[in-house]
């Protein structure tokens, strides 16, 4: 969610065309994530979100409504993807595909808000979210799987930067470890693989939605587990509290089986790894200004893989009471 793409006055008028929204009244920018050209429209039916992308294919955005609509049918809490007329669940436009979402109620809490009484709600909701996809019969591979991250750690071991090329290097042992810590075939389906402090709504102190499931495809609950744990419970260091909490949650709506609590350690590092890596390439070597990209330090992530990599398989079990 960046500004990447300019569209033009035009380009708003026909999207609310294309979806019957009556006139375009306004729009605003919103200079967040790392992907996508967002926008707030304001139209003659009432706010909506817009997504520009250049860079997901047909394939990637029918996986996605085709989940959506699964979720909306098991009453699960995520975006309404609003259909325009013709085939397709996309526009075609500015040389990419429009998607348009209702506008989500709820605020985004700062992580200073954050309590373990939320996360356990939070965890409790991800555990429902994969107890819903269990039933999903699409399938996408993940598209940022520890091949794609070493790839991307190879090209930054060649920057010209040494903090960079350093950085890169001592991920690249990181990743080695992570993908040696899976003890065996694990329970898998449709994950979210992207649940951030920015991808949640709350209502007061219940989760109003997940949303932004552009990254979501198929892989095991337990990364997406992890993943999560990862965004949502370190600070300076991992809170035990939260960590707990947030489990505690998890596995009261959907258990998690010895051979995952084994692998979580496994899929945080390589999480910490992998978005330690596309906070690089994505922001830190971005062309982008604070006015249309904003900000993240990949630092933040590279704190989190140094801790994982410090503790040890041991030490995240005793962390997190698994």
């Amino acid at each position: 969610m960046a500004v990447y793409t300019t569209l033009s006055p035009e380009a708003f008028t026909r999207v609310a065309d294309a979806y019957g929204l009556g006139a375009a009244r306004g729009m605003t920018p919103i200079p967040q994530g790392s992907i996508n050209t967002n926008h707030r429209l304001e139209t003659d039916a009432g706010r909506v979100f817009v997504r520009h992308t250049t860079v997901r294919s047909e394939a990637d955005l029918r996986f996605e409504a085709a989940l959506l609509e699964h979720l909306a049918r098991a009453r699960f809490p995520a975006p309404v993807l609003l259909v325009p007329q013709g085939p397709a669940p996309f526009l075609s436009l500015a040389g990419g595909r429009i998607s348009v979402f209702k506008w989500l109620a709820g605020e985004e809490l700062t992580r200073a808000q954050l309590t373990p009484d939320l996360l356990e709600r939070l965890g409790a909701e991800l555990g429902k979210l994969h107890r819903t996809t269990q039933s999903f019969g699409g399938s996408r591979e993940n598209p940022y799987s520890p091949e794609v991250v070493r790839g991307w750690l190879t090209g930054l071991r060649q920057r010209p930067e040494p903090e960079l090329a350093s950085v890169a290097a001592e991920l690249e042992g990181l990743l080695a470890r992570a993908e040696g810590a899976h003890p065996g075939l694990e329970p898998r389906g449709v994950i979210h693989a992207d649940l951030f402090l920015d991808n949640v709504k709350w209502v007061g102190d219940r989760v109003g939605a997940f949303f932004d499931f552009e990254m979501a495809c198929v892989d095991a609950y337990a990364r997406d587990v992890a993943i999560t744990l990862n965004a949502w419970c370190f600070e300076g260091t991992y809170q035990p509290a939260l960590c707990q909490a947030f489990l505690r949650g998890y596995q009261d709506a959907r258990p998690l089986a010895e051979v995952e609590r084994s692998a979580l350690y496994g899929h945080a590092l390589y999480g910490a790894v992998r978005f330690t890596a596309s906070r690089i390439r994505d922001y830190h070597l971005s062309p982008l200004g604070a006015d249309k990209l904003a900000p993240k330090d990949f630092r933040t992530y590279l704190a989190r893989a140094r801790a994982l990599g410090s503790m040890g398989p041991d030490g995240l079990r005793a962390l997190t009471g698994t």
